[in-house]
């Protein structure tokens, strides 16, 4: 049975579009409902007269009773009236015969009596005495014909009695051939009955076994429409936010930046030791415990200059504007670390802030370390940067969107890592703050901070699909470029020589950028970075007006606990 139209197996044709399918499918259900009505409708026709044939059944049946009862009582009574003719006709026949009999003895009697009068009076001469026998004669003949009247009616009622018994006859005859016929009748409705009962149990599998396929190509419709909505989902173009409202979003973290920053530059100052301490050796047990922290997250220069600069006296109480450049270099590097990342780390950074047995303590158990965290996170941006170097960019987006919305992530512990990014600097910087309850107000200012990275992350990573809109910093030692960077202090009293022939080199990243990748999939072009928002940067000639560089490249102080040899005995000359 043709039941409308389907999707068409793999391999069958052209694939039609979303649209076509879902137009066609909607096409085909009406059909199938068009076709279910008409057969129900059919099936309700056949029923009807189904029933009408039975209840027509019934009537002929119960005629068909009455006639065979009529008939049954009309052969005993032709039986009764049968017997009764065979008994009148037998006595008719008996006293006809005994009649006959009788009229003829009687004729014979008289005839030969008259004879032998006559010839006895012939012979004695009494013919005088005729007269008397003559009247005895037509006496006798009288008789006879009396008889005979007799028997002639008697041979009337004879023939009466076989007319009725012909009619009868005749009408039993009659109403058995009815009998007959209803039985024929009877027979055909029966035949017709169960010819419809065969119909209607083939209309009823072919009703089943429509529902089936019906229920079938529902829950078809049911599946491509979720398919749908899945394809729809994932395909869609539409943003949420616009890009100038990331960029807006950019400006607005780095502004609390700046003023976390200020606020740190009025808050910290020059550690003060002890008059008899010395200064070298405290400095250098101190640095060694911060160092690479501080080196990861202002660049190895910074950290080499203020690490030397902390071994010497200060020659004042504090230096805010120095402070606030190195804060809001350090701040702004460990935002753009946590804001790009993919997943989020609910136990305590302990690798950063050094802590590492204790960290470990706290790692301990199911829960996965955070190097462990680390490489689940570059595994899923690998698998992104292949998704969206292979597939459109309404794929790739929408596919980063559902991810960054569905994986879990958290704050938990980023007030801990910062602070640790904030202490190691300052241990490094030989900085500290006037009292504890200082260190507790800068703490409480960093909860702006996470909303705001928590509103940028999303509106990069969910609210944007139709491009790629990622964080910009510069590393530190990249020459500086205005194309694509900016420099923070340009118009400050501290002016850049980027206009002179010899090119500088930037310290590290105090205002994070935003760039889109434009480009399209593999094999059609590497995408290229359109700056949005450029990063600022702070240039050597900045730092060198607020603090000393080392006169090279090498560390100012290294750990005992392994890494790279260059400087150990800068800090010990």
């Amino acid at each position: 049975m043709d039941f409308g139209h389907v999707y068409p197996e793999p391999g069958a044709g052209p694939v039609r579009s979303d649209k076509e399918a879902t137009f066609f499918l909607r096409r085909s259900l009406i059909e199938a409902e068009q076709k279910i009505e008409l057969w129900k409708a059919q099936a309700n026709e056949g029923h009807q007269e189904i029933v009408q044939c039975k209840s027509n059944v019934r009537v002929l049946q119960i005629e068909l009773d009455a006639l065979r009862t009529e008939l049954k009582s009309t052969q005993e009574e032709l039986l009764r009236k049968k017997d009764a003719y065979e008994r009148q006709r037998g006595l008719t026949e008996e006293l006809r015969g005994n009649q006959k009999a009788a009229i003829k003895a009687i004729r014979d009697y008289y005839i030969a009596k008259l004879n032998q009068e006559l010839h006895a009076r012939r012979g004695g001469g009494m013919l005088s005495c005729i007269g008397p026998i003559e009247n005895e004669l037509e006496k006798a003949h009288a008789k006879v014909d009396e008889l005979t009247k007799k028997a002639e009616e008697t041979e009337k009622a004879k023939y009466k009695y076989q007319y009725a018994y012909q009619q009868e006859y005749m009408k039993h005859h009659r109403t058995y051939n009815q009998a007959q016929a209803l039985d024929i009748e009877l027979n055909d409705a029966k035949k017709q009955i169960r010819v419809q009962d065969e119909e209607l149990k083939a209309v009823r599998n072919e009703l089943i076994a429509v529902k089936q396929q019906l229920g079938d190509a529902i829950n078809l419709s049911e599946a491509r429409g979720d398919e749908l909505k899945a394809t729809q989902a994932v395909l869609t173009k539409t943003d949420t936010l616009s890009v100038t409202d990331v960029a807006q979003k950019v400006n607005a973290l780095n502004d609390e930046i700046l003023q976390m920053a200020a606020f740190l530059g009025k808050m910290l100052v020059y550690e003060v030791l002890e008059p008899d301490a010395d200064r070298q050796e405290i400095r250098q047990e101190a640095i060694k415990s911060t160092y690479q922290c501080a080196m990861d997250i202002l660049g190895e220069t910074l950290a080499n200059a203020l690490a030397m600069q902390s071994v010497s006296e200060p020659k004042e109480e504090s230096n805010p504007l120095l402070v606030q450049i190195v804060m809001q270099i350090a701040v702004t590097n460990w935002c753009a670390s946590y804001a790009s990342r993919w997943t989020s780390y609910k136990s305590v950074d302990a690798e950063i802030t050094g802590e590492a047995k204790d960290g470990q303590s706290k790692e301990s158990g199911n829960k996965p370390t955070v190097s462990e965290q680390l490489d689940h996170d570059k595994f899923i941006s690998k698998v992104y940067d292949s998704i969206r170097h292979h597939e459109d960019q309404a794929v790739a987006g929408r596919w980063r969107s559902l991810t960054r919305a569905h994986l879990p992530f958290s704050t938990n512990g980023w007030d801990h890592s910062l602070m640790m990014a904030i202490r190691s600097v300052m241990t490094v910087a030989g900085w500290a703050t006037r009292s504890d309850d200082e260190m507790t107000q800068i703490e409480k200012r960093l909860g702006s901070i996470f909303e705001l990275i928590l509103a940028l992350r999303k509106a990069m990573g969910e609210d944007v699909t139709s491009a790629d809109l990622e964080i910009s910093i510069i590393a530190h030692g990249q020459t500086f470029d205005p194309s694509y960077m900016e420099d923070a202090y340009a118009d400050g009293g501290m002016a850049s020589k980027s206009e002179k022939s010899v090119p500088e080199r930037v310290i590290c990243t105090s205002g994070l950028g935003l760039r889109r990748l434009v480009g399209k999939k593999s094999g059609e072009g590497k995408k290229q970075a359109e700056f949005l928002l450029m990063p600022r940067v702070v240039l050597e000639e900045t730092v060198m007006a607020l603090v000393p560089l080392p006169p090279t490249r090498k560390s100012v102080f290294y750990p005992d606990d392994g890494g790279s040899e260059t400087g150990r005995d800068l800090l010990n000359d």
